[in-house]
């Protein structure tokens, strides 16, 4: 059994991209096909996400896809690093960590990632915005 298989409307979810999110949409079972998007959850800024029976995100590229969001009761949120405590790092360094695989960007969930597993819109916001403090390198 897949882990969404059995997915209801208006249940809460943890997102590791987007934080606490709701159930709005899910597809009823005899119209599932494997691989396609089965459900949707929206969060607090009005993010909506779609997602396959495993958890995979649409933003998300076939290579590199993992489950980003799991039922809020199986969570274990007290584990994940959201440290805020950074050092601003320059545009050179934030390049040369991306070249090497060592950047990660601060989701609005509050938890660092790995640019790499992150979506491609939230990275280019932040670097278009300036926003060098929710970048740094991995520890």
């Amino acid at each position: 059994m897949q882990y969404f298989s059995n997915i209801k409307l208006d249940q809460e979810v943890f997102s590791l991209i987007y934080g606490k999110g709701k159930v709005i949409f899910t597809l009823p079972d005899e119209h599932r096909l494997e691989g396609f998007y089965i459900f949707a959850a929206e969060y607090k800024k009005r993010n909506k996400v779609y997602y396959t029976v495993d958890g995979f995100p649409n933003w998300s590229d076939k290579d590199s896809c993992c489950q980003t969001i799991f039922y809020t009761n199986d969570a274990e949120i007290k584990e994940i690093n959201t440290s805020t405590e950074v050092l601003i790092p320059s545009e050179k360094q934030i390049l040369k960590w991306k070249l090497n695989g060592t950047l990660e960007i601060q989701c609005p969930s509050g938890i660092w990632r790995n640019v790499d597993q992150s979506p491609d819109t939230l990275i280019k916001k932040a670097l278009k915005k300036s926003k060098y403090h929710l970048f740094r390198k991995a520890s």
